[in-house]
């Protein structure tokens, strides 16, 4: 089952999805404090998209966890970043990775037998830089959850958002109350 827990919310990936909490891998660890910044999760869905998605919660969790909703222009920089260096880190990693000789005759193995899902990290980080190629591939998703806003909160983000991405790339933005057709389901955690 592809679920996992990210800013206290349970977020579960269809199970035809191939996901990896970005943070979480050795290919982000080598690189991370150099002033990138990555999203939440990588997937890689069955129609070829490649999804990067970066979840906010602002909503209150606790009197430890206060977290200040940034305007809609400073979230999307701050989100637009990290969309933009995520795309970057995929290409910097796979390449790197592909220097070594095995890893490029394992890659020439999967395409040889035709092995569409196979579990490498390193036809991971092939198929994610391949799925880029392709701006109608990639999909950004934001999922924001804020506490009752203006109208235009949301609206002001994304179209500040849309200025991050290229042509033909997807934004879509998402909460519980609002999930917009995602084919990802979340729900609060409970504390216990």
């Amino acid at each position: 089952m592809n679920t996992f827990t990210e800013s206290d919310l349970m977020l579960t990936f269809p199970d035809d999805w191939i996901v990896r909490k970005f943070d979480g891998t050795a290919a982000y660890r080598s690189v991370s404090g150099h002033g990138l910044k990555g999203v939440d999760f990588l997937c890689l869905a069955p129609d070829d998209a490649l999804w990067l998605v970066e979840v906010k919660n602002y909503r209150s969790r606790s009197k430890l966890h206060k977290s200040t909703r940034r305007s809609p222009e400073g979230l999307a920089a701050h989100v637009g970043k990290k969309f933009h260096d995520t795309k970057r880190l995929i290409r910097v990693v796979n390449r790197a990775m592909r220097k070594k000789w095995w890893i490029e005759l394992q890659l020439a193995y999967f395409r040889l037998v035709k092995r569409s899902r196979p579990k490498s990290t390193y036809w991971f980080w092939a198929e994610a830089e391949r799925r880029l190629e392709n701006p109608r591939n990639l999909v950004c998703l934001l999922w924001m959850e804020t506490p009752e806003r203006g109208l235009n909160y949301e609206d002001a983000t994304a179209d500040a958002l849309a200025e991050w991405l290229e042509p033909g790339n997807e934004l879509r933005l998402a909460e519980i109350d609002n999930p917009g057709g995602v084919p990802v389901r979340v729900g609060r955690v409970t504390a216990t």
